[in-house]
């Protein structure tokens, strides 16, 4: 995510809060509010201080090595998610998808279901418009993973998961590997602990 597209979340101002933040817990991939349509987020009458929630998110989200988090991946029902990588990430409250063009099929993962990836068609180039923290509108234009991972997130504000976006048998596949995967580790963790005795 190249500065210059984006208003960045990591000022002065919000490192400080950045530094106090609580880390949240994830949600199980079964848990109700990644299934739910989340409200849209009132600047009015905030139901959480929108700059330390995001603070809280971003923490989260760095603490897992994510590139993008929802609120409702951490079991909260309000309309925002946090993307970026290393020190820059912007929080994006209110999300809308305005226009789309182009098509991509590629590799995707989630920190809702660890260690499964699928290949998921999306659009190549997006235009948004979002909120920052402070409640003021942008709107802009993303393109690749960028584009990729804001739509992986709005699709959160909408109860929406990746392994909907897949084709029932990419999806059967990618269980399979997760499986094997899955399998491997435990003989590891087996094969470590008998060496320990």
């Amino acid at each position: 995510m190249s500065t210059d597209e984006v208003v960045l979340y990591d000022t002065q101002e919000q490192s400080k809060i950045a530094s106090t933040a609580p880390i949240f817990k994830l949600a199980p991939p079964d848990w109700p509010t990644l299934y739910q349509v989340l409200p849209e987020f009132d600047f009015k009458k905030p139901p959480v201080n929108p700059a330390e929630f995001a603070s809280s998110l971003v923490e989260t989200c760095k603490a897992n090595n994510g590139l993008g988090l929802s609120a409702n991946q951490c079991g909260y029902t309000h309309r925002v998610f946090v993307m970026g990588t290393g020190e820059e990430y912007v929080a994006f409250f209110n999300p809308e998808l305005i226009a789309f063009e182009g098509e991509v099929h590629m590799d995707e993962g989630c920190l809702s279901f660890p260690m499964l990836t699928l290949k998921v068609t999306r659009p190549k180039s997006i235009q948004v418009k979002y909120q920052d923290f402070k409640g003021e509108t942008h709107t802009k234009t993303f393109e690749g993973l960028t584009a990729r991972c804001f739509l992986h997130e709005l699709d959160h504000m909408n109860g929406i998961v990746y392994t909907d976006r897949t084709k029932p048998l990419a999806l059967q596949l990618g269980l399979k590997k997760l499986s094997k995967l899955n399998k491997k580790m435990i003989k590891f963790q087996k094969y470590n602990l008998s060496k320990k005795k």
